[in-house]
């Protein structure tokens, strides 16, 4: 994918908008960085100064087997990344690319900790000024993962993410309204998006829950450096 700079007028995009109605309008290694600077800034070595440019709703959203809801606004992210690095967190593997549809930044990484390694997909939804508004996180394996087995970059038809289909990260700001009547409308008929505000509205008595209920099928993605699909794939 070429490094393309759009020009797009957000003035007319409704607040309700999804992320599918943007454009990228920086460099393509812009979004390429944010990617890989996420991921620095939970690995122990790299300074607390280093972090993305985080959106002020900015949501992580893990599927399981891990915690579904895991981060949600800008403060709540840059302490959890913090408090990541005082278990010893690296890296195997970082590969980000760049795309010219929402999200625009995806990468395939292996996550290290202390030893204990773990294959993931992760994406990267943008607004208009360049903040990371959405982050979604897969278990890179057939089962976990949300494309085809031969679609190693989820372009194709029929990708199962949630980032796509939350009303307000498409707006000129990419800020969410979980009060909103629109936000409720499309909870009403997505039973994802009613789980992602109810975890929103209760976020220590879900994200204890799915501690208490994950925890043993965690251990079952890591990775035990066998010849396994798919670390890493194609």
């Amino acid at each position: 994918m070429g490094p393309q700079v759009k020009a797009q007028t957000t003035a007319l995009i409704p607040d309700s908008a999804t992320s599918t109605k943007l454009l990228p309008n920086r460099p393509a290694t812009y979004y390429v960085e944010q990617g890989v600077k996420y991921f620095r800034t939970m690995q122990s070595s790299v300074p607390n100064r280093v972090r993305p440019n985080y959106g002020a709703k900015v949501i992580r959203w893990e599927w399981h087997p891990w915690l579904l809801l895991t981060g949600y606004t800008r403060h709540n992210l840059i302490n959890t990344d913090i408090l990541l690095k005082l278990y010893k967190t690296d890296y195997d593997t970082i590969d980000c690319r760049y795309f010219d549809r929402e999200p625009f930044c995806r990468c395939h990484v292996m996550f290290n900790y202390s030893g204990k390694r773990f294959p993931i997909y992760e994406e990267f939804t943008f607004n208009p000024t360049g903040e990371i508004t959405f982050i979604e996180a897969w278990s890179d394996y057939p089962g976990y993962i949300p494309m085809d087995k031969k679609d190693y970059w989820a372009q194709g038809p029929g990708v199962k993410r949630i980032s796509t289909r939350v009303p307000g990260l498409g707006n000129a700001t990419g800020l969410i309204n979980p009060k909103a009547p629109w936000m409720k409308n499309a909870a009403n008929k997505d039973k994802d998006l009613a789980d992602l505000l109810y975890r929103i509205q209760h976020p220590i008595v879900a994200y204890m829950h799915e501690l208490k209920t994950q925890k043993n099928e965690i251990a079952k993605v890591m990775y035990n450096g066998k010849s396994e699909q798919y670390p890493y794939w194609p």
